[in-house]
């Protein structure tokens, strides 16, 4: 079993009236209530460390993002150029034979 630790808090009057009316029409005890809350709360702290870490990883990363996609660009431009001049090749071929 978990083991338990009470805390005292101090809430402004309209959270604790909201929290009690919500926990009176869904039949649930308050402290499960804070408690689920407490969890999502730290959970969203979390993603939003992740969210700012990964954030900081793409902006330090972008300039050699951007080397590699135009040296991609370059090279399919390039392929796609000898594709061509090979079609026009067999296009020639093709109208000296007919």
């Amino acid at each position: 079993m978990v083991e338990l630790k009470k805390l005292k808090i101090e809430l402004p009057h309209r959270l604790v009236e909201e929290i009690e009316s919500y926990c009176k029409q869904n039949n649930e005890p308050r402290n499960n209530f804070l408690l689920k809350a407490v969890e999502l709360y730290l959970r969203e702290l979390k993603k939003e460390e992740v969210r700012s870490l990964l954030k900081a990883g793409y902006q330090k990363m972008a300039g050699l993002n951007q080397k590699l996609a135009d040296e991609g660009l370059s090279s399919d431009c390039y392929s796609y150029l000898c594709y061509e001049q090979r079609l026009v090749e067999c296009e020639k071929n093709e109208s000296k034979k007919g």
